[in-house]
């Protein structure tokens, strides 16, 4: 089950509610741009935005994506 947005950048995954908090509150503003966009499941592995969409959809979490085949926090919450 995905529990949050997640960017995975240089090896270090950055956590938070959706994609763009996440990029905002990176320091230095930008620094985190071209990592990674996906989401941390609750087994705490780290998924890409094509994976989590298959995940959110079998495990109920959502019923069908709006922008397929990728998920986005949009989607979710």
């Amino acid at each position: 089950m995905i529990v949050s947005s997640a960017i995975e950048k240089d090896g270090i995954i950055y956590t938070g509610r959706r994609h763009h908090n996440i990029l905002n509150e990176a320091n230095p503003k930008g620094s985190l741009r071209g990592g990674i966009q996906g989401f941390m499941l609750d087994d705490g592995r780290f998924v890409d935005r094509i994976e989590g969409a298959k995940i959110a959809l079998e495990c109920g979490q959502i019923e069908e994506l709006q922008w397929p085949p990728n998920l986005y926090s949009e989607d979710l919450w």
